[in-house]
């Protein structure tokens, strides 16, 4: 049983389709990396697929109980604090202060973010403080499927590498499935199971491939040899360094 199918999605913009016949399955705690051209619609697909926008065409079956979804800004809101950014999902559910406040913890713990920034406003956050407080927001509903739209673009390599462990080390503790959206190859071999690549033009997905080995255990010559072999040797993966003009801002 898939914990998220997508059947014959389609949309469009002002006339303009976008999107076009895309199927795509991710079993139980299965991490799915969604790669494809910048402008392909890989965002569009996964706003479908949360419920932010409604599609076009197409169904979207979702068979798990909650998720959390993580953007590529960290979308926090400024006049709170990074505690009462975490709670505010619960806060919404109307879990009480008490069950909030240990809750924050926990999730604040899987992140790595230290008590002491807790108390911190999002201006007084460095931007790899603000992006463990949006993945911390995402976890604390305890989801058992997270949807990742680029969320570490903005951020230099080693950040970059240190968020893609915290994702991992998460994904693992509490098994959820994920559907990670991505333009860097490099990051969808380190953290996913399965890489799949949305057309050039969004017209459905042009395939997909299946990565041996564990997230975060493959070791990093290998994530690099896996990358050139998609690269120079796989038809799948020549456009996804494209861009298409008109779709990007």
């Amino acid at each position: 049983m898939s914990t998220l199918k997508l059947n014959g999605i389609g949309h469009a913009y002002l006339g303009r389709t976008v999107l076009d016949a895309v199927d795509l399955a991710i079993e139980p705690g299965e991490l799915v990396a969604l790669v494809g051209p910048s402008g392909c619609g890989k965002s569009t697909l996964a706003h479908i697929a949360v419920g932010i926008v409604d599609p076009l065409r197409g169904r979207v079956t979702r068979d798990y109980t909650r998720h959390g979804m993580v953007f590529q800004e960290p979308r926090l809101m400024p006049w709170a604090t990074a505690a009462d950014n975490i709670a505010y999902p619960l806060r919404l559910a109307g879990v009480s202060r008490a069950e909030r406040r240990e809750r924050v913890l926990v999730a604040a713990d899987k992140v790595a973010l230290d008590r002491d920034d807790l108390g911190k406003f999002p201006v007084e956050l460095s931007g790899g403080m603000r992006q463990r407080t949006a993945i911390a927001r995402a976890l604390v509903v305890e989801p058992d499927f997270v949807f990742f739209d680029e969320p570490f673009t903005a951020l230099d390599q080693a950040l970059k590498r240190r968020m893609q462990d915290l994702v991992i080390a998460a994904a693992t503790a509490q098994a959820f499935a994920a559907l990670f959206i991505t333009h860097d190859l490099i990051e969808a071999v380190r953290i996913a199971h399965r890489i799949a690549v949305l057309d050039l033009h969004g017209r459905g997905i042009a395939g997909q491939r299946r990565l041996p080995g564990t997230p975060g255990l493959r070791e990093d010559r290998v994530v690099f040899e896996t990358v050139q072999q998609f690269l120079n040797d796989d038809p799948l993966f020549c456009h996804i360094n494209d861009v298409d003009e008109r779709n990007v801002a």
